[in-house]
């Protein structure tokens, strides 16, 4: 059986940052280990294209890995601040980062890399240890267990698919291999989701010269907003949260100001506010608010909001607002039928493909994790505010398991509701591994597992 201190699971950005911040502050002796089955560290489900047109949506003066070094990522890809760099590059740049500070570390402190897939996590029968079963067969005892599984898939509608799901007319994710491969160049496609993850599937049918028609519906039919030149805003956002903002940006637009400056000053006091609010405001938001705080505060780069506006202007892009219905299968084509928003009837579009672009399951009852599902089986973790993740403190532990496992991204969000942007990811595992590093906790692990 495997043992170490510190287990990381999920080798994506998050659990990238977090062994980053760990090499960095560790004081040895200290043995860590990162569990994923992918060969290349940093990436997920973002950071892993290499399609040029893929921008990243925050200019790279603001995805600096390193919180204490606001310029490493421009500086490291030699790129000024304001600049939005191919998603690519910034997977390349965390595994770099990475490496380097393996490289820097204490002595004593070692850093494995594990390629394999974490089933499942109980309590160890001794020392009140974490055991993770991996997929090899297996087993990884650890001190502190650390869930760094990022984005949750999305999961299909639960609409009669009439077969569609099980053919290859339908697509889980355009970023899954093969998804947009095959299409004729003339065919409809439809989209279902009109955020950020149907622009990349969108832009991506652009560069390789699809003509057909493309359809995105969602529920209220918006679309992500544009960045515009950053601005420093006058706005204060009040004391009462939703409200306070929702008055600051009436306020800043009254002046001939700019909302986005109002979005970007409001970032550092959301966790605040979010944290104030009642559970019954919380729900409000999710409900009234969610769709259209998530198109201003999860913008496109201006690059892709002007390939996007020219696919709208030309008409071959139509964004419907709507509820899918149903799915059928025909022999030349696939039938979507929706109903328009504030219609009782319903409309047919024919389609060669159907591609899922609904972003990340939020809620642990869409995840589909055997792991978190033995995580909660066996009481090492509670779901989080609204079902959304798992209940965690301030800096990340996970609620019932006695300081023994930790969490940060998606599965903070209930919690937090802003936890899933490299701002957050990298103060969350900063903080985490603060925590982790602190006097008296590593020496406690180390000694009960002699």
């Amino acid at each position: 059986m495997a043992e170490a201190d510190v287990a990381i699971v999920g080798g994506g950005a998050g659990g990238t940052l977090v062994a980053i911040q760990l090499l960095r502050q560790a004081r040895p002796p200290l043995s860590i280990t990162l569990v994923e089955p992918g060969e290349r560290l940093g990436r997920g489900v973002a950071y892993s294209t290499r399609e040029p047109e893929h921008l990243l949506n925050v200019p790279a003066g603001k995805l600096s890995a390193l919180p204490d070094a606001p310029d490493h990522f421009a500086r490291w890809a030699r790129s000024p601040a304001s600049a939005f760099v191919a998603r690519g590059r910034y997977g390349d740049y965390l595994d770099d980062t990475l490496r380097e500070a393996a490289a820097r570390a204490a002595r004593d402190v070692s850093f494995e890399i594990r390629r394999d897939t974490a089933i499942s996590a109980a309590a160890a029968a001794a020392h009140g240890r974490v055991r993770l079963s991996l997929a090899s067969g297996e087993q990884l005892d650890a001190g502190i267990a650390v869930l760094a599984l990022g984005n949750l898939p999305a999961g299909d509608l639960a609409v009669h698919d009439g077969g569609l799901y099980a053919t290859g007319r339908y697509a889980r994710s355009p970023f899954l291999p093969g998804a947009l491969d095959g299409i004729d160049p003339d065919a409809p496609v439809v989209f279902l989701g009109s955020g950020l993850t149907m622009v990349d599937g969108a832009v991506s049918l652009r560069a390789r010269g699809h003509r057909g028609r493309l359809h995105a519906i969602s529920r209220h039919g918006l679309i992500p907003q544009v960045h515009g030149a950053s601005r420093p805003s006058r706005a204060r956002v009040g004391g009462i949260g939703v409200r306070g903002l929702l008055r600051a940006l009436r306020t800043e637009a009254s002046r001939g100001g700019d909302w986005r400056a109002v979005f970007d000053s409001f970032r550092s006091a959301t966790q605040r506010v979010w944290l104030r609010l009642p559970l019954s405001e919380r729900k409000r938001f999710l409900r009234h608010v969610r769709a259209y705080w998530e198109v201003h505060r999860h913008r496109m780069a201006p690059p892709v909001g002007a390939a996007i506006s020219a696919m709208r202007e030309s008409g071959q892009l139509s964004i419907h607002a709507g509820r899918v219905v149903s799915f059928a299968v025909e022999p030349e084509s696939a039938l979507v039928r929706y109903r328009p928003r504030g219609s009782r009837e319903a409309v047919e579009i024919r389609c060669e493909r159907v591609v899922n672009c609904m972003g990340p399951a939020t809620r642990l009852d869409e995840a589909r994790s055997p792991l978190l599902s033995s995580l909660l089986a066996s009481g090492l973790a509670c779901p989080g505010s609204l079902g959304m993740g798992l209940a965690t403190d301030p800096d990340g532990a996970v609620l019932g398991s006695s300081g023994h496992l930790f969490t940060l991204g998606s599965l903070r969000r209930g919690d937090v509701w802003e936890s899933t942007a490299i701002p957050e990811l990298r103060e969350q595992a900063r903080a985490l591994a603060s925590r982790i590093v602190s006097v008296g906790t590593i020496p406690q692990l180390r000694h009960a597992s002699l």
